[in-house]
């Protein structure tokens, strides 16, 4: 294990030696508003306040910058330091979800050999941070279970909220799963009970950001006002949904929303309606993007390397870049055809515990709502840790027969 973490951490320190170019797209918006939040406290768009994106990355590089000052190495410092943490925490999760220690090495040494991951260490992303917000808290939920491990997972899960407002789908069924033993109905009952109690402490945290939104707009924002653009971005006639781009900007649905930061209440509003509507209209199509999304969502991986085309050093070396990028592919696909066939193990067999389902629920979930949504690939990004934990287990499993094999031959 110190070995591996070794490896884990000096793979990503020499990702953090290849020049990037500055922040740009959803990176620059963060650092944008992370810089106006560190210096004149408010979460603005050119002096405008807002909320269309959550506010949970922004804070935490705002934060980061009043301790460092608004620098682009503080914050792939700060990535760093949460990959390296996630490595740990994953460790832990597994242990305890899927209960065999070698199972959790297994997937740690996965996760270590992972290049994609390593890539986002110089991105300023959400992933990152978000991926170590969900494990930690999935390390409280499934740790002993008292009180002091439930509000301490509600107060991380709602941390996670600010980050990705669609973690709210998540909690009450991971919490339900972390804190169902045995297949019971008292199990059920008080793990439904720890489920809402979870749900409501993560929702604690979320309320203060709420009530600014209120004063700020005059209505209710639990965290964001982004929620219907992205519904409509999904679903409408010109969306591509398979690898490619989401959508045409000149689609007339997305010009009748009129996006406008100083009406992001009203465009919002407008893009729910009309998404909703093209989808009551249009059954049949909204059903054949599915496919396409889901596509989208799982059929490539390796994404992080689109933080560094645009730089000297990549049009110089891209032929690496691109050997990377390939080797990545082939990694993806072999760890994701070996959850998979976890998977299917999982349904073919009769598992005692709730809790090995644990990582099936995250990856279910990401799934649906990237289903309903719009697929990209680095929305499975905080799944990984967990798709590489059921390969670990299917690995351990094969390992298991082959020897049961060797001892009966001899």
């Amino acid at each position: 294990m110190p070995l591996c973490f070794i490896a884990f951490m000096s793979s990503r320190i020499a990702v953090l030696l290849i020049p990037v170019p500055d922040p740009f797209s959803d990176a620059g918006w963060y650092l944008s508003r992370a810089i106006t939040l560190a210096n004149n406290g408010t979460y603005s768009e050119g002096g405008i306040l807002t909320a269309y994106w959550p506010v949970g990355y922004p804070a935490f590089l705002a934060l980061l910058f009043k301790i460092a000052g608004p620098s682009l190495l503080a914050a792939r410092v700060a990535n760093l330091v949460l990959a390296g943490a996630s490595f740990w925490l994953l460790y832990r999760v597994v242990k305890r979800f899927i209960d065999d220690e070698l199972v959790a090495r297994g997937a740690v040494l996965l996760f270590t050999l992972y290049p994609n991951n390593a890539a986002y260490v110089s991105l300023l992303l959400t992933e990152t941070l978000y991926t170590f917000l969900l494990l930690a808290a999935s390390l409280l939920l499934l740790s002993r279970q008292n009180w002091l491990t439930a509000i301490t997972a509600g107060g991380v899960f709602g941390l996670a909220i600010l980050v990705k407002t669609q973690t709210m789908l998540l909690i009450p069924v991971l919490a339900f799963l972390a804190s169902f033993d045995q297949w019971s109905f008292k199990d059920a009952y008080r793990a439904m009970v720890r489920s809402g109690t979870i749900c409501l402490l993560a929702l604690a945290v979320v309320v203060p950001w709420t009530l600014r939104n209120y004063a700020v707009f005059k209505t209710f924002v639990l965290v964001s006002t982004n929620g219907g653009m992205a519904l409509l971005a999904g679903n409408n006639a010109s969306v591509v949904g398979d690898y490619g781009s989401d959508f045409s900007p000149d689609d007339p649905l997305l010009v009748q929303a009129q996006f406008s930061v100083e009406d992001q209440i009203g465009a919002n509003r407008r893009a729910s309606s009309l998404a909703l509507k093209w989808i009551k209209d249009h059954p049949g199509q909204f059903l054949g993007l599915i496919p396409k999304k889901l596509f989208r969502l799982w059929a490539f991986d390796g994404e992080g390397e689109w933080g560094y085309q645009d730089s000297e050093f990549y049009r110089k070396n891209w032929v690496w870049f691109r050997a990377a990028r390939v080797i990545n592919q082939l990694f993806y696909f072999a760890a994701l055809s070996l959850c998979l066939v976890g998977l299917w193990m999982l349904a073919k067999t009769k598992i005692s515990s709730p809790r090995a389902y644990y990582g099936l629920a995250v990856v279910s979930i990401i799934t649906l709502i990237s289903a309903v949504f719009s697929g990209q690939s680095r929305y499975h990004f905080p799944a990984m840790p967990f798709v590489l934990a059921y390969a670990a287990w299917v690995l351990l499993e094969v390992r298991k027969v082959s020897l049961n094999g060797i001892s009966k031959a001899a």
